[in-house]
């Protein structure tokens, strides 16, 4: 399949690639056919090379950050950057998620490596380890590529739905092992993850992270996953779980802002690492260039403190930013409020923008990627507990943790739905501009109301196409309705 053989290369020939315009990731961490997946030398280096596709402008690198972000409510598109991000954040058909190819290549390698373990010089012990880090790692892709193009489970629309995606568990070592397979099921899919996940917090490693998966990444990661298969019993047990790992830890009002300010965020269970220059993204396509022109801490806080005259010149787009409503959400003395600033001058335009990610590895462009953190388990859990009419105090007062810890009174006396509306309303303020938002409206079903035009659930542009050289390379693979 074409996905499959062509993006990664072990040099031996275990991987071989097929699709040309696959992404070209870097740094590229080739494995010497001297060791291959035959040696330790050769498995840690293949191991450490799937984390690099979290590092792809596709993935965490930007997409799954910025163009979340663009896609949704919360964001406005200031066209200073020459174009870009302006068709996401209207919502242009086809002008969406990309990297199917990169998911199945680093799940090809998974499954090579996988393959390969119960031969390896390992011992017993860690080999279970390297397992469920893997699996960890495989649950993620899985469950990214089902958000992305598949719909959520329990909120499918029957006569649009096509299913989730395919579903490979086997390594492709050769051009004659391609498979040409169907897309499974979303229930069968998350079938997958969960086994996955099961596996990652029975034997992923205890210690470590958090830009390594551990069994507190996997609890955490699989609290987000029954989530969004509303799967409330679960989603509360393994973010209490999560919670009690001790990876991570939960920052208080005043060193709040400074935690967004440090290369590694301490809430993090699991954040993505970029730690050389050639791993930059660059001034066209990171993170940090799509949300602020700012260039670095020092310089925000300068910014903050007084805006000199005359600003000094911008060292990013500052392309997607928040909305005068979202930015109206965020009550008198709420500490979240602190980190959208007034930007630099571009193309004369001086806006608010979001300072979440400012090269804080010293490196401009450059930033660790926070993919689960300790808030958003405490959302997790007061979500399940008000949806299932389960633990309303405790729903309360996870909420109330959110909301103190920012500044504001505690809640109290809400009805049901009241409490539903207010987790709502602390995921938008907690989680904003870290690629939540556009995933959130779509696990529930709902519209996505913006002032560039509004896209109704069940719209074609809900889910993002396949790249139509999948399609045309593979006949059994359904393309999603409307593309």
């Amino acid at each position: 399949m074409k996905y499959i053989i062509q993006s990664f290369v072990l040099t031996m020939g275990l991987l071989i690639a097929s699709c040309s315009s696959l992404l070209d990731i870097e740094p590229r961490q080739s494995i010497d056919s001297s060791v291959a997946l035959t040696t330790r030398e050769g498995i840690n280096a293949a191991v450490t090379s799937v984390y690099t596709y979290l590092k792809a402008q596709v993935t965490y690198g930007r997409d799954l950050i910025a163009i979340a972000e663009a896609l949704a409510d919360e964001t406005q598109i200031i066209n200073r950057a020459g174009g870009r991000y302006v068709s996401e954040g209207q919502n242009v058909i086809n002008n969406h998620f990309l990297g199917w190819p990169t998911y199945y290549t680093a799940i090809n390698e998974i499954n090579l490596i996988l393959e390969a373990l119960p031969t390896s010089p390992f011992s017993e012990a860690e080999r279970a380890s390297i397992e469920g880090e893997i699996k960890f790692l495989r649950a993620l892709n899985y469950f990214n590529l089902a958000r992305v193009f598949a719909f959520d489970p329990k909120v499918a629309i029957a006569s649009l739905n096509k299913g989730g995606v395919p579903i490979m568990t086997t390594g492709i070592k050769t051009p004659e092992q391609v498979q040409y397979p169907t897309r499974a099921s979303v229930a069968d899919v998350y079938s997958l993850i969960y086994q996955d996940l099961t596996t990652a917090v029975a034997k992923a490693p205890a210690t470590g992270g958090p830009n390594r998966a551990t069994k507190a990444a996997a609890l955490a990661l699989f609290a987000r996953v029954a989530l969004y298969n509303e799967d409330f019993p679960n989603a509360i047990k393994y973010a209490t779980e999560a919670l009690a790992a001790g990876v991570g830890r939960f920052v208080g009002n005043t060193d709040y802002v400074a935690a967004w300010r440090s290369n590694t965020h301490p809430e993090s269970i699991f954040e993505v690492l970029f730690q050389t220059r050639q791993e930059s993204l660059g001034v066209n396509n990171s993170i940090q260039t799509a949300y602020t022109t700012i260039e670095s801490v020092a310089q925000a806080n300068s910014l903050a403190a007084l805006r000199p005259t005359p600003l000094p010149p911008a060292n990013g787009y500052g392309g997607i930013v928040p909305t005068t409503a979202f930015l109206n959400l965020h009550q008198t003395g709420d500490v979240r409020r602190q980190l959208y600033q007034l930007g630099l001058n571009r193309s004369n335009s001086t806006v608010i923008e979001c300072t979440k990610f400012l090269g804080k590895s010293g490196v401009i462009y450059m930033d660790n990627v926070p993919v689960i953190r300790i808030s958003e388990l405490y959302l997790i859990r007061a979500e399940a507990q008000a949806r299932s009419n389960g633990d309303l105090a405790q729903a309360l007062a996870d909420v109330n943790m959110i909301r103190t810890r920012a500044g504001l009174t505690a809640a109290t006396g809400l009805t049901n739905a009241q409490l539903q509306a207010e987790i709502v309303l602390q995921r938008r303020l907690e989680l904003a501009f870290e690629g939540h938002r556009w995933f959130d409206l779509k696990r529930r079903g709902q519209d996505v109301i913006k002032a560039t035009g509004n896209v109704t659930y069940g719209d074609t542009r809900i889910l993002a196409p396949i790249p139509n050289s999948e399609i045309l390379a593979n006949k059994n693979l359904a393309q999603n309705s409307g593309y």
